[in-house]
């Protein structure tokens, strides 16, 4: 019997599926970001020969994350509006449709090669071992900060998001963005005012801030000037900013 060689270039199949609360409130509340879906489904198609992408969340007005819905829809078929019925549950009803649709694809006969989860609740964790009792390599994706243990050491592996340069570049863009507001004004921005402005206005840590900053200054992105003889501002090389790609 002749078996037929995978080639050499071909990817392996792989199935997403994408717990959307998990990914939106861990940003929102750890830092201040939105996630980038498009970015991540795109990432992970450079790698696998995605066959399916499924993501869930409660979507309702008053959810927090209604303004996401209209944006994915248009990208992904597999949107899945997971609405709670009862008062007082919520997170737990959008992960047991989830569950489903795992055990589901589980049980098919076209099942996937690689199932990868964004997701960082332990209540998967049984799911991901049965799974792998299936042979199926299975990668967790999750927010940062917002991993359960259990679900990390399950996985065959697992990434944790935003990575640092994505992170970084959320908040290059922030620094920017007001001081090409200073700048449109005629108005001088200094090293301190900076941070402590983009910071309370974005509500992300001051640290953070003025990391960021730090990195945009030792990069040359952002120079020191003092100007009056005495007084120090800091500008921008606008040039070298769009020229690099970090400002469009």
């Amino acid at each position: 019997m002749l078996f037929k060689r995978k080639k050499k270039n071909d990817k392996a199949k792989a199935a997403l599926f994408v717990d959307f609360e998990h990914w939106y409130y861990g940003y929102q509340n750890s830092f201040n970001m939105e996630p980038d879906v498009s970015e991540w489904v795109q990432e992970i198609k450079d790698r696998y020969e995605v066959q399916q992408v499924e993501i869930f969340g409660d979507f309702s007005k008053n959810s927090g994350m209604s303004a996401q819905y209209d944006t994915l829809v248009k990208s992904f078929p597999g949107i899945h509006h997971t609405p709670s019925k009862k008062v007082g549950v919520e997170k737990d009803f959008t992960d047991f449709i989830i569950l489903d649709s795992i055990y589901r694809l589980a049980a098919s006969k076209k099942r996937p090669e690689v199932v990868i989860l964004f997701t960082g609740d332990a209540h998967f964790t049984h799911a991901v071992n049965y799974l792998k009792e299936l042979n199926i390599t299975v990668i967790i994706y999750g927010v940062k900060g917002c991993m359960s243990a259990m679900i990390k050491s399950a996985a065959h592996s697992y990434v944790e998001m935003p990575r640092e340069q994505q992170e970084f570049q959320f908040y290059y863009d922030l620094i920017l963005k007001s001081l090409d507001y200073l700048d449109r004004k005629h108005k001088v921005a200094t090293y301190y005012k900076t941070i402590e402005y983009v910071s309370k206005k974005n509500k992300v840590p001051k640290e953070r801030i003025k990391r960021a900053l730090d990195q945009l200054i030792d990069q040359k992105y952002i120079y020191k000037k003092v100007i009056k003889k005495k007084f120090e501002c800091i500008r921008c090389n606008w040039k070298l900013a769009r020229e690099k790609g970090i400002w469009k």
